[in-house]
């Protein structure tokens, strides 16, 4: 009888030792929350785990979560490997030096001598052997991660797990459920199949983050009775709901909701609502005393309250020196490629966030180019 998906995943994971779990660069709450849950689950099964973004920075918002455990990004891969033959010979004294070009390692033999034939050089296999890739649509989101290192990311199983309609099925397991409002709900069907005994309350805490952060406090639209269900189950089993809400949504500082109120002010429409977009310049940031890094929370009011809208396009001004360019991001809130819309302007991303910065233009002319692009490929 063949096995299920989650089957699967448990034989690999009972075999290997060592597991990477990565997700985009562009993280979401569901991305972090859902990749610590399932880190310490495998870790209660012996599991050397890591966990790694691109750049990563914790939020404020988000402090409350243990994100020292977050590494910024991959190195040291695979080591080189230098193996003396003792079969005839054994060691008596080992030590080595440096200098600007070389490394010196010295061999004292108990007696006789070693020779060239006694010697070999041997790369070794990567540092792990499996990878979850969780809530990112494609390997490229990664960012220089996997543009890095892709041999290692086509050579080792990947498990893809998320909940994305732009995923791009790129792994060698995937775990792709569209009927899910967030990655942490496909974490725990997983972490349910291994034992549901693993969830003590920093998983429940963990998972309960990933759903609340998706479904923006469960104010996005096809909400299921599956995910109250579930937040209900993992609030019994001990997650911090207070603790969630206190981080996430009561402790913001007036400063942000001040930015909130510049674009608010400044919001456009076009195409029956499905395109929003607004712009803040250096002095907005000043006078709010907030940073480009307050934005996300400002997207995630504009996406509850605006259920119609497909895309949001987010203009900032920033100072270069003595000279200003324009960042522009845009967010694809329905199945809509932000990079392909955007491919005039050589963004950065994946199809869900595009990145890309003009030089030398205004921010109203900034403002026109980008809309009038985005509005052309729409239609």
């Amino acid at each position: 009888m063949a096995l299920s998906t989650n089957q699967q995943i448990f034989e690999l994971v009972n075999k290997n030792k060592s597991i990477l779990i990565i997700f985009k660069k562009d993280w979401t709450g569901d991305a972090l929350a859902s990749s610590l849950a399932l880190a310490n689950v495998l870790k209660k099964y012996d599991k050397k785990i890591d966990i790694v973004c691109q750049n990563f920075k914790t939020p404020q918002s988000l402090s409350y979560l243990p994100t020292d455990q977050i590494i910024g990004g991959l190195s040291n891969l695979q080591k080189f490997v230098i193996s003396v033959d003792t079969t005839k010979t054994q060691v008596g004294e080992f030590f080595y030096d440096t200098d600007e070009k070389k490394l010196n390692i010295y061999l004292t033999p108990k007696e006789g001598q070693f020779g060239h034939e006694d010697i070999t050089t041997a790369i070794s296999d990567f540092k792990y052997d499996i990878i979850f890739v969780i809530n990112s649509p494609d390997l490229e989101s990664l960012g220089a991660s996997y543009n890095d290192n892709s041999d290692f990311f086509y050579s080792t199983p990947k498990i893809n797990i998320d909940n994305s309609p732009q995923n791009e099925y790129f792994g060698n397991i995937d775990v792709v459920n569209l009927a899910a409002n967030s990655t942490a709900e496909i974490v725990y069907d997983l972490i349910k199949e291994f034992d549901e005994k693993l969830i003590d309350e920093d998983i429940a805490t963990y998972l309960l983050t990933g759903i609340i952060t998706a479904t923006k406090n469960f104010k996005t639209q096809n909400i299921t009775p599956k995910t109250l269900n579930l937040a209900s189950l993992l609030v019994a089993k001990g997650a911090r709901r207070e603790q969630i809400i206190q981080n996430l949504y009561q402790n913001r500082y007036l400063s942000t909701l001040k930015l909130w109120g510049r674009v608010l002010s400044r919001l456009n429409n076009d195409l029956d609502d499905k395109l929003v977009w607004s712009s803040l310049s250096v002095q907005d940031f000043l006078e709010t005393a907030t940073t480009p890094a307050d934005i996300v929370d400002v997207v995630d009011e504009l996406i509850v309250s605006m259920p119609k809208t497909e895309i949001i396009v987010l203009l900032y001004e920033i100072k270069n020196g003595s000279e200003n360019s324009i960042k522009i991001i845009i967010y694809s809130i329905k199945n809509i490629d932000s990079l392909f819309i955007a491919q005039k302007f050589n963004p950065e991303g994946n199809k869900e966030v595009a990145k890309f910065t003009l030089a030398g233009v205004t921010l109203a002319d900034a403002e026109r180019a980008v809309i009038d692009e985005i509005k052309n490929k729409l239609k």
